[in-house]
């Protein structure tokens, strides 16, 4: 019988661990981004620098996963022959149980420090900040989008989209998904307009790349990605080709760089703007299928390669590093050691103390809530067409078993 792994995939962890360091890097080293040695390694600071400018694309990394995850229990009832069943009350009570509470601790965290510092009078500006952002809309005001933390907006984006899930999938039943996919990116535009609009009536600007609606292709192809992993649908070679991954991904961030010179009278600047996003978002969505696939190998050979392996267990606690990172990176720079430069700063001080506090926080306000699910032992067997099939449950020994844990965060 052919059975699918009902285990954390390795594989998923380590982009995760790879998308969330690449943020980390981002942040920690745009904090020195102005001191530059001025001696032989002015310019490899200047090239680790400019490289680590586009570890923010992670963040498109993980939406994908992020619509393969959420996507994984409706695609494997379906590969079991069973009617999927996501209710819409039990989704979002575990959704809540899982993401809120990392989410307010470290929320209060950034306003207790940020008090401590420099003090924060109570306002009515201030309580409104911290209404919308536990309501999960700070992202679409424009004066609350970057307040607190510069990295909440994309939690927020990942809550409107959990809730556009079930657009999602009645979408996907009723027009498959090639149409549904047009529909995302008419959504894309259609934000874009209605933006524009509300500007020149009102001269009220609402945030397009930080609005959900931006995002949705892109968390959309994450969702097809789980399907064609199962064997539900059978993608194109193409989906699977790293050197197109690399050219597409390559061409968004070419595109992010040139952006802001490009004049926004001119006809390529919309056009360039509408494409990057959904560029990025193709990319990873190969990256992913093909990360999917490859799990598949070493699952057959009982064999998990050990940078994988590093960066898998970062994946695990790559929410608590993604809320707390910023708040880390910016006390640290309080106690560098000015004699070893900026980029060596990063390095031996800053990165290892942001991964030090997170792991820290993921102990104590994250795994607590957790949602536990059944051992793999006691899971049913899904019968599916992929390669994803390959594992017989017989097969597996308790040293595999006890290091992997259950999937869908």
């Amino acid at each position: 019988m052919k059975v699918m792994p009902t285990t954390r995939l390795r594989s998923i962890d380590a982009l995760r661990g790879m998308a969330a360091l690449g943020v980390v890097f981002y942040h920690a080293i745009e904090q020195g981004q102005k001191v530059v040695p001025n001696n032989l390694l002015r310019y490899p600071v200047k090239l680790i620098q400019f490289g680590s400018s586009f570890g923010y694309i992670g963040v498109f990394l993980f939406f994908v996963i992020s619509g393969f995850c959420i996507h994984l229990p409706w695609a494997r009832a379906r590969a079991n022959n069973q009617t999927p069943n996501i209710a819409f009350g039990a989704f979002w009570k575990r959704r809540i149980r899982r993401l809120y509470p990392p989410y307010l601790i470290a929320l209060f965290l950034f306003l207790f420090v940020t008090a401590t510092a420099i003090g924060l009078p109570l306002t009515r500006s201030l309580v409104y900040d911290v209404v919308i952002h536990v309501l999960m809309l700070h992202n679409l005001d424009s004066k609350t989008c970057y307040s607190i933390s510069g990295v909440f907006w994309t939690l927020a984006i990942e809550e409107q989209l959990y809730l556009a899930y079930f657009l999602l999938l009645f979408l996907r039943r009723r027009w498959g998904w090639g149409r549904t996919l047009v529909i995302c990116l008419v959504v894309r535009a259609g934000w874009r307009l209605f933006s524009h609009l509300v500007w020149v009536k009102t001269g009220v600007g609402i945030p397009v790349p930080e609005a959900a609606a931006s995002h949705w292709f892109t968390w959309a192809l994450g969702a097809i990605g789980v399907e064609a992993w199962l064997g539900l649908v059978k993608l194109p070679k193409w989906t699977r080709n790293l050197k197109l991954a690399t050219v597409l991904i390559l061409a968004a961030s070419a595109i992010s760089y040139f952006l802001p010179s490009i004049p926004k009278n001119t006809i390529w600047h919309e056009p360039s703007a509408f494409l990057m996003h959904p560029l990025w978002g193709l990319g990873f969505f190969i990256i992913v299928n093909r990360a999917a696939l490859a799990e598949d190998g070493w699952i057959r050979e009982l064999r998990l390669p050990s940078v994988i392996s590093v960066f898998a267990t970062l994946g695990v606690f790559s929410y608590s590093l993604y809320l707390t990172h910023e708040l880390t990176v910016m006390e640290s720079w309080r106690w560098l050691q000015p004699t070893l430069g900026p980029i060596l700063n990063v390095f031996i001080l800053v990165i290892p103390a942001t991964i030090l506090f997170a792991w820290v926080f993921f102990w104590f306000c994250e795994r607590p809530f957790m949602v536990r699910k059944a051992p793999f032992h006691t899971m049913a067997p899904i019968e599916t067409s992929s390669e994803a099939g390959r594992l017989i449950v017989s097969g597996l020994d308790a040293a595999i078993e006890s290091q992997v844990s259950a999937v869908g965060d």
